[in-house]
């Protein structure tokens, strides 16, 4: 502080801001700024008022009388009050002019944005005008890279190719209900299946939910409020094995195809389950498989089951026994992951491959045509498990445990079809029933009309 020049503080000022004053003046003292205002020769009188703090301030000087007048809001919080105060200086005759008052401040102004400037903290971002571009980039760089590989995939294809070239510029404010059914529509144009424009929609609304979480102003939208597209074609047919063509097309792959396949069979698994199965896997003491795992279809990068219910653990049959301890023991290839089936080179089978050289050539050795645009997979082995089950009486509920569906519903809506052909099953049964009844009804109504005749 220049020779002369004192602090004094108001009574309001806390008690403990004496420290805080003495590293002030050290380093007044050092700084060069004060030598461009001449030294006073009395001490500057000082008041204090609560105040928010700024970020960084310039300060302000002006006159009070005949006398310069700077005043600056100090950085600490007082730990009594919670607030910050504004301190007031009140500089001595040598102090003649706006400059000379500026430049005895700044010292004071110095040390206030140096500390402010070391703990500045990122400002959050602005939310005004943000368009849906910008928050696409956001979602890709901080939410995408948690998805499953395969769920990350259709949301980038969704994104390129329908919602950032429709709505990319669109301002997020301004996503009300027309902008939303605009893009169905749109997208209705371009597909033939309505399922295929919800899952779009899906992606959509799921990157703008998380906008809405981070802050930005987004119109919410209800999805009961959109009407989608109707299907322009007639539902795809779905392709299944039943025991004896699941049988057939087993016994005329090759191995290891064959074994993944039988238990693709028998246990209903999806072809990331069966690829990523490991020696650990097999329970052969209690006669369970353990699901714990799923590699990706393209990458063979290995994650988790399709759900928390798909990781779950599936009979071991008798068959499966018998054929997997002679994998074990004859054909198996030890590999540093441990997986119970792998290639040539020692890494899993692609699931690609598994379809293409396990099920289809099997399929054409056999002589098995299907539809053209009918996809057949090892899902086929899967959607014929469910199948044999519903067809058989099996509890819906007991299925659902089996196939390791999240509930009952997924199964319903899955295999409505299925149970449409047991219902109907069971409604001729009880329709023999009645019929039967009423045969004899009508037996018996004719002799009690023969019978009157007689009599009469």
């Amino acid at each position: 502080m220049p020779e002369g020049e004192a602090i004094e503080r108001n009574e309001t000022l806390d008690a403990g801001l004496g420290c805080r004053d003495c590293v002030m003046a050290t380093a007044l003292q050092s700084s060069p700024v004060l030598d461009s205002a001449p030294a006073t020769s009395s001490s500057p009188r000082m008041e204090s008022t609560i105040m928010p703090r700024r970020r960084f301030q310039s300060g302000r000087v002006y006159q009070r009388g005949t006398q310069w007048v700077g005043s600056y809001r100090e950085y600490e919080v007082n730990p009594k009050t919670g607030k910050r105060a504004r301190r007031t200086i009140t500089f001595d005759a040598t102090v003649t002019s706006e400059r000379a008052a500026k430049a005895a401040l700044q010292p004071y102004l110095d040390d206030y944005n140096a500390r402010a400037k070391e703990n500045l903290k990122p400002s959050a971002p602005s939310r005004a005008g943000k368009s849906v571009r910008a928050l696409i980039t956001e979602w890709t760089d901080k939410i995408l890279p948690n998805r499953k590989p395969g769920g990350a995939r259709a949301a980038l294809s969704h994104i390129r190719t329908y919602i950032l070239p429709q709505l990319g510029e669109v301002p997020l404010r301004e996503l009300n209900l027309s902008q939303h059914q605009g893009f169905v529509t749109a997208v209705g144009r371009r597909v033939d299946r309505r399922k295929t424009a919800e899952n779009v929609y899906g992606t959509l609304g799921s990157i703008l939910n998380i906008g809405r979480k981070w802050g930005y102003a987004i119109p919410n939208v209800e999805k009961r409020d959109i009407v989608f597209p109707a299907d322009k074609k007639p539902q795809p047919q779905i392709f299944f094995f039943d025991a004896d063509t699941a049988a057939r097309v087993i016994n005329a792959a090759v191995y290891p195809y064959k074994l993944m396949l039988l238990i693709a069979a028998v246990c209903g698994l999806r072809i990331g389950e069966v690829t990523a199965l490991k020696v650990s896997s097999l329970d052969f003491k209690r006669k369970l498989i353990q699901i714990t795992g799923a590699l990706d279809y393209a990458t063979r990068k290995e994650g988790t089951p399709k759900s928390d219910n798909s990781a779950a653990p599936v009979c071991m049959s008798e068959l499966l026994t018998k054929h997997l301890h002679n994998w074990l023991t004859k054909h198996y290839k030890p590999n540093v992951d441990g997986y119970l089936f792998t290639n040539s080179k020692g890494k899993p089978f692609l699931s690609d491959n598994v379809v293409k050289y396990g099920v289809h050539r099997a399929m054409t050795k056999l002589g098995i045509e299907t539809a053209k645009g009918v996809h057949v997979g090892i899902h086929c082995f899967r959607h014929g498990v469910t199948s044999e089950l519903l067809q058989s009486g099996t509890p819906i509920h007991v299925v659902t445990r089996l196939m390791r569906h999240a509930d009952s519903n997924v199964t319903l809506e899955h295999y409505a079809h299925i149970v449409g052909d047991a219902e109907r099953v069971a409604s001729e049964k009880f329709s023999l029933r009645i019929g039967q009844n009423i045969t004899q009804l009508e037996s018996d109504s004719e002799l009690e009309s023969t019978s009157s005749v007689k009599t009469a």
